[in-house]
């Protein structure tokens, strides 16, 4: 039987099970929402008051799967609370960030190895990857006419302008580019430097009319008598010359200064690659008074960041935002990391971090693979401490029960179906020889949702090769048998074995 015949004797769009990528899977989207672990809620938390959230589990258990339904909560939690919104990004891809920071380290003539780059990982390496994830997510917003600031104050205007020249990365325009816009629409950051130009300007007009007064005094009647300048022209002229080439001298060390400033501070953002051109122009624009009072990233300084990620949850709120939800997810994805567990070791490690997991006003949401376990099982008083793993709401490991799949199956299958449909559960497919018990207990084996639904494709796949394409809507064919149920979980059962083996 051809595949499109059989979906429409059930009323199926598509098959419900076919994706294995959470990220590809166009069924997920249109599940219930409501449709989760167990322990979801647990990660989720409460936007009203952000938290963190942490869960381990193996490679196919459904941690994206997770992070795809927690985006969709936090989308109808903004729609329903729009006074009350929490902004997110998604940290999900390090390979450029660990390659910019392989460069980083041998001053950019080639590629430090992956295995030296994760050895000098550190946390303020994440906090400035997740700065830029919010900060460019903020500024695209305000200039795409998605969010508004309203008026802001001269402080948040400095923030906004100093923090986009920093961590500003996106598609779509420059850190340069969006400067300009921004100042555009909300104002340019810095009024100092105006008296500042203007002084230097009125020292110049000075200088230079010291140095040519000698010159010109003879032709004007009132200062014809004014023989001390022409007797003294050598002198003035000097003094005129010496004025300025100080005045301008004294200026190139302070734009050399600034430039240097601005420099150092983009080359500690190891993990976000950047020119110091838009931090120069902005510094530029401040007086000498403002810039004193400026903090910029030097080195790996961690209390500078914090400084910054509470600027960036400030200006959020005053976009209407009640904190920033940061979901990492993929870690055992990127090349660069999963070449060995040792390098994702040392890079989740360091984001485990009390300071950084309890942060007022933000929810960093965690889903790490299951070897990473280690990092907190195997972690002495002293790393336990430090991480307070305790405090951060642990799922420990993602484990489902053919209960649990079974009814998320169902889900999957409805949102395939309307409700003319023959199928609205997967119950309505099995034949009078398969008992839902033993469908149930092959989910429970499987134990993971991509083995458990991949297996199912297989299962609707195969029974419908064995279907003639002429079987008449009353013949009993139509639902699965016991038999080719057995057939496929024998060899499923035994490849979820080899993958759990070689994958996790």
């Amino acid at each position: 039987m051809f595949t499109q015949t059989w979906r429409t004797h059930w009323g199926l769009s598509t098959d419900p099970f076919a994706c294995e990528d959470a990220d590809k899977d166009s069924v997920l989207g249109r599940v219930d929402p409501a449709a989760v672990h167990s322990g979801f809620d647990r990660i989720f938390g409460d936007p009203a008051s952000p938290a963190p959230g942490i869960v381990f589990g193996e490679k196919g258990s459904g941690k994206s799967g997770l992070r795809r339904m927690m985006r969709r909560r936090l989308a109808a939690h903004n729609e329903a609370q729009p006074n009350a919104r929490v902004f997110v990004v998604e940290y999900v891809d390090f390979d450029g960030h660990i390659e910019a920071l392989q460069r980083q380290l041998t001053g950019g003539k080639r590629r430090a190895d992956a295995d030296q780059a994760l050895a000098a990982w550190r946390l303020s390496d994440h906090l400035d990857a997740i700065l830029s994830l919010a900060v460019t997510g903020l500024v695209d917003g305000l200039l795409d006419g998605k969010l508004t600031l309203g008026p802001p104050a001269a402080k948040q205007l400095v923030d906004l302008h100093l923090a986009t020249a920093l961590y500003y990365r996106s598609r779509t325009r420059t850190p340069s580019e969006a400067l300009i816009a921004l100042a555009r629409q909300l104002g340019a950051p810095g009024r100092g430097a105006g008296g500042s130009t203007i002084g230097v300007t009125l020292l110049s007009l000075l200088s230079l009319a010291v140095g040519v007064a000698p010159f010109v005094a003879p032709s004007i009647p009132e200062l014809a008598d004014w023989t001390f300048l022409t007797d003294n022209r050598g002198a003035f002229a000097g003094a005129g010359a010496g004025m300025l080439a100080g005045l301008w001298s004294q200026r190139a060390y302070a734009r050399r200064k600034l430039r240097l400033s601005a420099i150092d501070a983009t080359r500690a953002l190891r993990v976000i690659s950047g020119d110091h051109e838009p931090l120069l122009r902005v510094l530029s624009q401040m007086g000498a008074k403002e810039r004193g009072e400026l903090l910029l990233p030097h080195g790996g300084e961690e209390a500078v960041r914090f400084e910054y990620l509470q600027r960036v949850l400030s200006l959020l709120e005053a976009s209407g935002h009640n904190g920033l939800y940061v979901l990492v997810d993929r870690v055992d994805e990127p090349t660069l990391l999963t070449d060995g567990g040792d390098r994702m070791r040392e890079f989740v490690r360091s984001v485990l971090d009390i300071k950084l997991l309890q942060h007022p006003g933000l929810a960093l949401k965690l889903f790490l693979p299951i070897e990473m376990e280690s990092i907190w099982r195997a972690a002495s008083a002293k790393q336990l401490k430090r991480m307070r793993l305790d405090k951060s709401n642990l799922v420990p490991e993602l484990k489902w029960t053919g209960r649990e799949l079974f009814e998320i199956a169902n889900r999957r299958l409805a949102a395939c179906t309307d409700e003319t449909s023959r199928a609205r559960s997967l119950s309505d497919l099995l034949g009078d020889d398969l008992p839902l018990e033993h469908v149930l207990e092959s989910f429970n084996t499987l134990a993971t949702p991509r083995y458990a639904f991949g297996f199912m494709s297989e299962v609707l796949l195969q029974h419908m090769k064995d279907l003639p394409e002429d079987l008449s809507a009353e013949d009993g064919r139509w639902h699965l048998s016991l038999a080719g149920f057995d057939v496929v979980r024998a060899s499923w059962i035994d490849r979820a074995g080899v993958l759990r083996r070689t994958l996790n």
